[in-house]
């Protein structure tokens, strides 16, 4: 379930193998936002939805989506320095905006302070003319490591050491079965890209071009015979994605929970030096991790097979080789702007690199992030901005209550530890209570990989410090500056950061049915996480544990199976059929989506009630709806997109989960004909 923050593919590195091996949060690309409950449609002074991108010769009836923003797709041209462009980075824009401004406002610290490192690393990413005459000597050290290394078992501890995922990897997160404990998972890591890449023949081209990406670094590091180099690299990562288990199987949360004794995980893959292994990742005693989670074991006895069979020299080669694209971006021209084309040119369809100061501000929010947190939520967010998330939480919580009370499908136990687990469910919203502690972390001016290095020590050190101690539901999956929204199944809570709390996602001047369509439907998709495909295999206390009767669960699976089937062919438009959405990867999604919206109209007939309308018109909200989803990409991105990641493309958000809803039909007046009309029998709710 896990995503990058954005809820779009990232690129890999350490934490990130790290993250995916655990239970981190089932992020959704959606934004949260509040309400005033004194607003209603009502007062002539709210705004309605945004239609300034309409295309008015496109029927709402036959395509949602482009009614609501056929003109500004017709009109907007991406920038060269953009992959795409829709609501969140409309937001994401602003607040990138607002970081900057934090961080340049920083003059003078004094050394050992939350300003000073912030600032320090920003300048360190700016500072180009260093990054040059530095060339590749940050990375002398690990490089020397590696070679220094006599056999595999010194290797394995250094390969652990390295800021890198490696051959297997290694995270520390919340027990699914048991999530009052942190437990130790171990899983498939150590490939440059997506298993599919190397796998699939519609992505030939994209490997292809990865085989002359990993040449141009390894030239641009100085490596003897760079292409034969690279050659043995490339060729060895793909016989470690041979062993990788797909997306959709990973995306099963039950398939990738294997708990076993360490014994029993040495048993997988008797070839592989765990102990050394371990050794590099942690000092923490080997007694803690008498029992871990196993999270592909078909993955482990692969990987330990070609620990034994591929020679050492080799993969001292791939070892420095995964240091060096871990770190290209960091890099001098040479390997920085292969890294760019590959990544961003050829993977993504990006033409131009963004400003500096842009990567400088990613480079500080992703590794100080609560630092930098702090720092905006006082300049940017207001406390009543909470007062009013909170209230509309209210309303979709009721209209969660009342629909599981009400539910024609679900037996009374069903019902009754449904409304338990919604019951139970927790809110965050803005910001953290306790703030990170950062002073055990050490950013050195002037030193750009050495700081980073030593941020992922920091970071390192204290997943694994929580080995032995109590949980912590206190703490956060994402910053405060992050535009995005997540549900966490084993705290069963639902989080929203600060920097979702504004338009148009909410705004305050708008009528309510705007701020439903938007940021209710936000809501209902997390709190519905909590009952999804995946999520619903949890209980109130976040436990992986089956709550549902056996006739209620294939009830369930039922509707479900329903939702793959729609979406399954879909193709984006302009796209060759062969990239088509993946019903059964997007599932959770999918079915977060519909009931999301499903429960953002019952809340907003809540909201209406109490204004005393009876018969609320519910278009503002499907257009509000369909802003939401307002975006360009350019077409390698959405081939990327297609084949990562869990979401289904923003037109189909928008259109194929109004067809689901009676609310539509009745708003449009939507008649068998229409292109979005789908027979009452066929549509899916929950």
């Amino acid at each position: 379930m896990p995503v990058s923050s954005s809820g779009r593919p990232a690129g890999l590195d350490r934490r990130r193998f790290l993250i995916a091996l655990g239970l981190a949060p089932a992020v959704a690309t959606l934004a949260a936002c509040g309400r005033d409950t004194k607003n209603t449609v009502t007062s002539t002074h709210l705004t309605g939805p945004d239609l300034s991108g309409s295309d008015p010769a496109v029927r709402p009836q036959d395509d949602l989506y482009r009614f609501v923003n056929g003109k500004w797709l017709t009109e907007y041209q991406l920038p060269a320095d953009k992959v795409s462009f829709g609501t969140f980075d409309e937001v994401g824009d602003r607040v990138e905006g607002q970081l900057r401004e934090i961080i340049e406002g920083i003059k003078d610290p004094e050394s050992g302070t939350p300003e000073q490192k912030i600032r320090d690393l920003y300048d360190a990413r700016m500072d180009v003319d260093t990054i040059e005459k530095l060339g590749m000597t940050p990375l002398n050290e690990m490089f020397s490591d590696v070679d220094k290394a006599a056999d595999k078992a010194a290797l394995a501890k250094v390969m652990a050491e390295l800021p890198i995922g490696g051959l297997m990897g290694m995270s520390v997160s919340v027990d699914r079965k048991n999530s009052s404990a942190y437990i130790a998972s171990i899983g498939q890591s150590g490939i440059g890209l997506g298993e599919q890449y190397y796998r699939k023949p519609e992505y030939a081209d994209q490997l292809a071009a990865y085989r002359t990406f990993l040449e141009k670094i390894a030239t641009g590091a100085g490596f003897a015979d760079p292409v034969a180099l690279a050659g043995r690299v490339f060729d060895l990562e793909k016989r470690i994605a041979a062993g990788f288990w797909d997306n959709v199987k990973l995306h099963n949360t039950e398939a990738s929970y294997n708990k076993m004794s360490w014994t029993d995980m040495v048993a997988l893959a008797p070839q592989f030096d765990w102990d050394p292994w371990l050794s590099g990742n942690t000092d923490r005693p080997k007694s803690l991790f008498a029992t871990v989670i196993v999270g592909e074991p078909s993955f482990v006895t692969a990987a330990g097979q070609l620990w034994h069979d591929v020679d050492i020299a080799v993969w001292r080669e791939y070892l420095k080789l995964s240091v060096v694209r871990e770190y290209a971006r960091y890099l001098p021209k040479a390997i920085s702007d292969a890294n760019f084309e590959f990544f961003g040119t050829v993977m993504s369809g990006q033409q131009q690199r963004p400003e500096r100061w842009k990567s400088a501000v990613g480079t500080v929010d992703g590794t100080l992030g609560e630092l930098l947190g702090k720092l905006y939520v006082a300049k940017h967010f207001p406390p009543e901005a909470k007062k009013r998330a909170l209230d509309m939480v209210a309303d979709l919580v009721a209209a969660y209550k009342d629909n599981f009370t009400n539910s024609s499908w679900m037996s009374q136990p069903t019902k009754d530890a449904a409304l338990v687990k919604l019951g139970k469910m927790g809110v965050k919203i803005g910001y953290p209570d306790k703030w990170e502690d950062y002073s055990g972390l050490t950013i050195t001016r002037g030193q750009l990989i050495q700081s980073l290095r030593a941020a992922n020590v920091f970071e390192s050190k204290k997943m694994f410090d929580k080995m032995d101690k109590p949980v912590d539901k206190t703490e956060w999956g994402m910053t405060p500056q992050t535009v995005n929204a997540y549900y966490q199944p084993v705290n069963n809570e639902i989080v929203f950061p600060a920097a979702f709390l504004q338009p148009p996602f909410f705004d305050q001047n708008a009528e309510a049915a705007v701020n439903y369509g938007a940021g209710g439907a936000v809501i209902g998709h997390e709190i519905g996480h909590g009952f999804d495909d995946q999520g619903s295999k949890y209980d109130a206390d976040g436990n992986l544990k089956d709550w549902w009767t056996a006739e209620d669960r294939a009830k369930f699976d039922d509707r479900t199976k329903k939702i793959v089937a729609q979406y399954d062919s879909l193709v984006p438009a302009g796209l060759d059929p062969a990239h088509h959405v993946d019903g059964t990867l997007t599932l959770s999604e999918n079915v977060a989506d519909n009931r999301g919206l499903q429960m953002a109209f019952a809340a907003y007939r809540i909201n209406q009630k109490r204004a005393g309308v009876d018969n609320p018109d519910y278009k503002p909200m499907l257009e509000s709806w369909g802003r939401n989803w307002r975006s360009k990409q350019t077409p390698q991105y959405t081939e990327n997109l297609i084949a990562n990641d869990t979401h289904s493309p923003d037109e189909f958000r928008a259109n194929q989960v109004v067809r689901n809803q009676a609310e539509f039909y009745t708003a449009f007046e939507v008649k068998d004909g229409d292109k979005l009309f789908r027979p009452e029998d066929q549509r899916v709710t929950f």
